[in-house]
């Protein structure tokens, strides 16, 4: 049976986007918490290989969630990996640093004397980071941050985090594609091809 020019068209317009749609759909491996919202946390290191998580949350705007909410989300998910977490702030006005991560019973900690290399690089996309107060972070790429709580550190959904055991010179070797984006391309590109074979 030949199919007609405007289902051939849907066809290919349907193949195209199951083509591009893991692009949106592959960017996190490891699914912890529950929530309607999204934001990633990726952990990169000799022991860890590649970790990414997609945590899920319920976003709240009049409370501030950070860094430290998302490491405690995989924290109570992931038996395997624990943190040490340093607080550089107060009990009131916290400022955390990750010190060392143990995953599968092997620790890499931060080197406390000079050259203080290597050291879990904190790296941020999208949301809001800075030092002395957080302002908003381009999604799509990465940004050096200044610790993993509020004030300095302030997640929506989207948001992407990371923590590199490095010398802080480079950043994660995955690459902070906001989920949207990534499904808006695949949604457009069945559309042209669908529109195109349709002109034809």
């Amino acid at each position: 049976m030949k199919l007609s020019q405007s289902r051939r068209g849907f066809l290919l317009a349907v193949l195209a986007g199951a083509c591009l749609l893991p692009i949106a759909s592959n960017a996190a491996n490891i699914i912890v918490g529950t929530g309607s919202d999204t934001s990633y946390f990726v952990l990169q290191s000799t022991n860890l290989g590649v970790r990414t998580y997609e945590v899920k949350y319920n976003y709240n705007s009049s409370v501030p969630q950070d860094g430290f909410f998302l490491l405690d989300q995989i924290r109570v998910a992931d038996s395997s990996i624990s943190f040490a977490i340093n607080n550089f702030g107060s009990l009131l006005a916290p400022n955390y640093f990750v010190d060392s991560i143990t995953f599968n019973s092997v620790t890499e900690t931060g080197v406390s004397a000079p050259p203080f290399t290597p050291y879990w690089a904190q790296w941020v996309s999208g949301g809001a980071a800075g030092f002395p107060a957080a302002s908003p972070k381009p999604s799509g790429t990465w940004s050096f941050g200044s610790g993993i709580s509020a004030p300095y550190r302030v997640i929506a959904p989207g948001s992407w985090d990371a923590l590199v055991f490095s010398n802080g010179s480079s950043a994660p070797s995955v690459s902070p594609i906001p989920e949207t984006s990534s499904a808006a391309l695949a949604l457009l590109g069945s559309l042209v091809i669908f529109k195109r074979r349709r002109r034809s």
